[in-house]
């Protein structure tokens, strides 16, 4: 049978053959030849994958070299984007699988869509061994999720010294906008409470990176190359354990703040608040329910009471007035006046703690005893803007500059803030409150410890420093915090050894205020304060707050005490007994005194 050629076919099928040819060859060209370089670079990636090598965050140890922060293994599960075969398969997979909330897997991915898709993003961190064997019994469903060990931030004591150390977490969308952190990556953890973001720089460490070949799966297959990474640099503190374990066992159940620091130095040896959080459940991803159940609590537990609470100082305030009118020459170790429970001023009576009265009462006894009436005449004498400017000096309002962030001023009035502030003017009724620490001061117990420290040092204070020094993953010292001075107010010698004496006799003398917490063998000082936590509300008291401030010993101080123990009632009896143990710690002093139980109240 022959077959019968035409002539128009064969010559169309011929063109067409050409024509695909041409257009072969010269997309062959143009890859091969002109992009050869980019398509074998782009293969290359389909191949060999860069991966980060996490840095260890530098260990917090306590003065002794004892360790408060750490790091240990983590598994920590990713997504790769460019691994992804079918994108609803993996994130809905993933997200059943392990109870994720798939709005939250997409907000990550989200977070790293600047980046490239080989990119991998941190979806869950702190995986447990169930969710391990989960993911790698389904791995072949689930294309794009991989797990990867990499250090993990620990603190072993939990919620002690939580507020001190702080937490580290994942850097926020927001945080990752600014300039400072554009060498973080998303995922990547950044100190955001206490010294981890105070001291982020030195503690974070340099990433390393290894290359990896991967299969088509984006397993790896083997390690082509590893650069390490480097440590962070560590932190020393002043902090003594010992005497941290004692403070915070003080305030068990309770709330309140308390520091302890070095008046010659500002080295602080304790600092605590209560509530507490365990930072831990921050570093492993804080669930949103126990995130809202912290954030409800009327305790505050985020809140650093100890440089963030501002409170009526009470009683503990009336060093102030004090040392103004001795230095003055207002009043003098002879200066009397009568106590008989109360104070008349205008139409309005103010009473003194003790119904009866003190009777005759001279600064020494004032001091000791606590009298209201003395200091609501001593305050009058000297008015407000005289307080004010001696609270300047010694530097109770303005920040101490603790190597912490989120410290609040305080308040002292004066004439010029009520006129600013109210467009009022001052009255002199309203100075009879200052005088002994209620009405319009607020202070924090760190505002107090510099109180106590200034009248240890005779005049002198300095910045509270928690860091001790750096050192790096080498052993070298790279940075040593030295005493910073902030305050140097010359008076007369009288002035403060007439403050001092009393301030020994609140403790040592029977009929101090706090005679029942003194502590044989070592002289400590001190001033209690009972102070309204608010004003009446319909008719019932809120409850007062409990004030000490200490130093010991009191001939040499080496150790200043603030105690806050929030609506714990009277200083004498709930705040001073915690002094009195921190002090005990310190020195290891016999404890065998028999314990007065009367004149606690104030």
């Amino acid at each position: 049978m022959e077959y019968k050629v035409i002539p128009w076919k064969f010559k169309w099928c011929r063109l067409i053959l050409i024509v695909t040819m041409v257009v072969l060859s010269l997309r062959l060209w143009d890859l091969q030849v002109m992009r050869g370089g980019e398509m074998r670079r782009l293969s290359e990636q389909n191949r060999i994958r860069v991966k980060k090598v996490i840095a260890p965050r530098g260990v917090i140890f306590d003065k002794s070299g004892r360790v408060l922060a750490d790091t240990r293994p983590s598994f920590n599960l990713y997504i790769t984007p460019e691994d992804i075969k079918d994108f609803s398969q993996t994130v809905d997979g993933l997200a059943k699988l392990l109870n994720i909330d798939r709005e939250d897997i997409l907000e990550k991915l989200k977070m790293a869509s600047g980046f490239p898709p080989s990119f991998p993003v941190k979806i869950k961190p702190d995986v447990t061994k169930d969710e391990l064997a989960k993911v790698e019994a389904h791995r072949v469903y689930i294309p794009g999720v991989s797990i990867q060990i990499e250090p993990k931030r620990n603190y072993p004591y939990g919620k002690m010294m939580a507020h001190m150390l702080g937490y580290v977490s994942e850097i926020s969308s927001e945080e990752l906008k600014i300039k400072e952190n554009k060498s973080y990556s998303p995922g990547d953890y950044i100190g955001k409470y206490g010294l981890e973001k105070t001291y982020e720089g030195y503690l974070r460490g340099v990433d390393g990176e290894k290359r990896v070949e991967v299969d088509a799966m984006g397993r790896e297959v083997r390690t082509l190359d590893v650069i390490d990474s480097i440590p962070g640099n560590s932190l020393y503190l002043n902090v003594n354990l010992d005497v941290q374990q004692v403070v915070e066992n003080a305030l068990e159940n309770k709330k309140g703040g308390i520091i302890v620091l070095d008046p010659k130095t500002g080295a602080v040896i304790a600092l605590v608040s209560r509530p507490a959080f365990d930072p831990n459940k921050f570093t492993s991803g804080i669930s949103k329910q126990d995130l809202k159940a912290i954030n409800a609590d009327p305790g505050k537990p985020l809140m650093n009471k100890a440089i963030q609470g501002g409170y009526p100082p009470g009683s503990t305030f009336k060093m102030v007035p004090a040392l103004k009118a001795l230095d003055l020459g207002i009043v003098n170790d002879k200066t009397g006046f009568s106590c008989r429970g109360s104070f008349s001023f205008g139409n309005h009576s103010f009473a003194c703690w003790k119904k009866g009265g003190h009777g005759s009462v001279s600064v020494h006894k004032a001091i000791v005893q606590s009298c209201d009436v003395y200091f609501y005449n001593v305050g009058l004498k000297l008015g407000v803007d005289r307080i004010h400017e001696m609270c300047e000096a010694i530097g109770l309002g303005p920040k101490t500059g603790i190597d912490l962030p989120g410290e609040i001023r305080g308040l002292v009035p004066s004439t010029e803030w009520k006129r600013k502030t109210y467009k009022q003017p001052w009255y002199e009724g309203e100075t009879v409150s200052v005088a002994i620490g209620q009405g319009a001061v607020w202070l924090t117990p760190i505002h107090l410890v510099q109180l106590s420290a200034f009248i240890a040092n005779e005049g002198v204070t300095f910045k509270p420093q928690i860091v001790n020094r750096v050192v790096s993953p080498e052993g070298k010292t790279v940075k040593t915090f030295e005493p910073v001075m902030k305050a140097n107010v010359k008076m007369k010698k009288d002035t403060f050894a007439r403050v001092r004496e009393g301030m020994k006799g609140v403790v040592n003398e029977p009929g101090g205020t706090a005679y029942s917490s003194r502590v044989q063998n070592i002289n400590m000082s001190g001033k209690t304060g009972t102070a309204q936590a608010g004003s009446l509300e319909k008719g019932k008291h809120l409850g007062d707050h409990a004030w000490f401030i200490a130093y010991a010993p009191a001939e040499d101080p080496t150790v200043a005490i603030s105690v806050l123990v929030e609506k714990g009632g009277h200083g004498g009896s709930e705040s001073a007994p915690i002094a009195k143990a921190i002090t005990q710690t310190i020195f290891k002093a016999n404890t065998g005194a028999k314990e007065a139980q009367t004149n606690e109240n104030r």
